[in-house]
């Protein structure tokens, strides 16, 4: 009949028994064969032997040393160990260092244990009980100074010593007294407490450090990791100080995220550690690659170059080349600079078709940077003009062009690029109000000379003819001198500024100048906070400022 120990091991054989300890060869249900210790705990010294040789094994298994499949149970009544079969393997004594030094605080020795390795880390293959007590305590009378020792081993407590022979005395009828010699006085003794006690208090404050320490070094505290990703390797180390750990140190990268940040840590957050554990924190060092050779390729075969180094197709720009279509002319960064995995390159592409001699197509511009655009019409055989204009755009984004794109030009032929550009000056303000012009006074009034009556002729005399009235003189002209005034508005420089209220986080600005000649849209785009703009234009005439905030008009102002 086969026996069975706790229902789950096979007997195999039996050996010798170790007074509490009954050592068995098993096999388990699964098939796997290795040793087990059963334990009979019935007096006090069979169970501090058992609980000390359990704490040694968590002890092991809570520094990596225990191979799998160590099964301890601690159940009333069953008692026992189990050690599955392991290769041994002859370890030096420094790399049995590591295991002495944890099984030494328990009575353990190497020759109690059975080595092993896993991966190239020593591991206890098998770890035998001791039957008798600790070092510092011992199961003999006679070597444990707190207990009495037998009757039979005390030393007397008189000696007899022989005494030499006298000569024979004449025999007197009637021997004379001897003086008796009275006894020394015995000397009292008395407890000096006072000279004990402070000694006592010492050694009972002793007793109870070293209990703490004990306790503390086979119960080690443990403690909640906390999520040291996205700290930096300063923060993590100040947020794990205490905790007695191994930190170790790996490198990784994400170009998507800042240099030396931690990526990921292992064990995870949350995970209940003691002292003396291993912490692996990755550091993030970003690796950047380079532009890979895309000219002369087909478009699609640049386009699985750029995706296979990591890359992204971000635009294509066509323009005509006696190149076969879909031919890769360029890239934007060139090929072999250095570019960020994830990001984009820009492409230049025939369209197949030669323009006619002297004659080059205009591609668009608008979405390139200042330096990009000059580029392409470096390549189309044009002559770029780059113009500045006020914008709410990227610095040096390219949001106009002038001609328009797909217009067949002469080659050399001048392009104006309208390049976005943030206002910074700040110009002192012009007075709103038209400067005062000068009148001369005006004349004084001129009063007309009186007309002479003319007298009567002789009646004889034929009357003469009347003469004529004297015209009035005009009255002379002040400006006659004067140059004429221009006709039309008179132009003036004024200065426009505008400061988005703080309240508003980001928001579409519109500003608009109208004078008497036209409507001028002095700024249009978005911005965020902190923004202001300030820019001196001439108008022509009376002149009002509007600002447009979202669609809403919140400014009307006379310049």
């Amino acid at each position: 009949m086969v026996s069975l120990l706790d229902d789950k091991f096979t007997i195999l054989s039996e050996e010798p028994p170790q007074g509490f300890l009954r050592p068995y060869q098993v096999q388990t249900q699964e098939g796997l064969k290795g040793q087990l210790y059963w334990f009979e705990v019935h007096t006090p010294e069979a169970r501090t032997a058992f609980h000390r040789y359990k704490n040694a094994l968590r002890r092991l298994e809570a520094q990596g040393f225990l191979p799998q499949g160590v099964l301890v149970s601690a159940n009333p009544g069953r008692y026992y160990v189990f050690w599955p079969e392991q290769p041994k393997a002859a370890l030096k004594a420094r790399r049995l260092k590591p295991l002495l030094e944890i099984l030494e605080p328990f009575g353990y020795q190497e020759s109690d244990l059975e080595a092993t390795e896993e991966s190239g880390r020593p591991l206890v293959g098998k770890l035998r009980p001791q039957t008798t007590p600790a070092p510092g305590g011992s199961s003999r009378p006679d070597l444990n100074p707190t207990l009495p020792a037998p009757p039979s081993e005390l030393p007397p407590t008189t000696s007899v010593q022989a005494r030499p022979a006298m000569p024979p005395q004449p025999s007197k009828a009637s021997p004379t007294p001897k003086a008796t010699k009275p006894r020394p006085p015995q000397r009292a003794y008395r407890w000096n407490w006072p000279g004990w006690l402070p000694g006592v208090l010492m050694l009972a404050l002793g007793g109870v450090a070293l209990w703490l320490a004990t306790n503390r070094y086979l119960n080690p505290p443990e403690y909640v990791l906390p999520d040291l990703v996205g700290k930096t390797p300063r923060q993590a180390l100040e947020a794990v100080r205490t905790y007695g750990l191994k930190v170790e140190f790996a490198e990784g990268s994400d170009v998507s995220l800042p240099k030396d940040q931690i990526l990921e840590q292992t064990p995870d957050p949350g995970t209940r550690v003691k002292p003396g554990r291993q912490l692996e924190l990755v550091i993030n060092k970003p690796r950047f690659g380079s532009v890979p050779t895309v000219s002369g390729r087909s478009l699609e075969d640049a386009r699985q170059a750029l995706e296979a180094s990591g890359y992204r197709v971000a635009g294509i720009t066509r323009i005509a080349s006696g190149d076969t279509a879909d031919t890769v002319l360029s890239s934007i960064p060139r090929e072999g600079q250095p570019l960020r995995p994830g990001e984009g390159v820009r492409l230049l592409v025939s369209t197949g078709t030669r323009p006619p001699l002297r004659e080059t197509l205009l591609p668009d511009l608008t979405g390139l940077t200042d330096e990009e655009a000059r580029y392409i019409l470096t390549v189309a055989e044009l002559q770029a003009q780059v113009v500045r204009v006020a914008s709410g755009a990227p610095e040096g984004l390219v949001i106009g062009q002038e001609p328009g794109p797909g217009v067949v030009l002469p080659r050399e032929t001048v392009v104006r690029v309208l390049v976005a550009a943030q206002p910074v000056a700040t110009l002192p303000k012009a007075t709103p109000f038209e400067p005062p012009r000068l009148a001369a006074p005006p004349p004084p009034p001129v009063e007309p000379e009186p007309t002479p009556s003319p007298e009567p002729a002789p009646a004889t005399t034929p009357a003469p003819a009347p003469s004529p009235s004297p015209t009035t003189p005009e009255p002379p002209n002040p400006n006659a001198n004067q140059p004429t005034p221009p006709a039309g508005p008179q132009e003036r420089r004024v200065n426009v500024s505008y400061t988005l209220p703080e309240n508003i986080p980001n928001a579409v600005v519109v500003i608009t100048v109208q004078d008497e000649v036209l409507v001028n849209t002095v700024f249009e785009g978005p911005v965020q906070q902190p923004w202001s703009f300030s820019q001196e234009i001439v108008v022509r005439g009376t002149a009002v400022l509007r600002v447009l905030v979202n669609g809403e008009q919140v400014l009307e102002s006379p310049l």
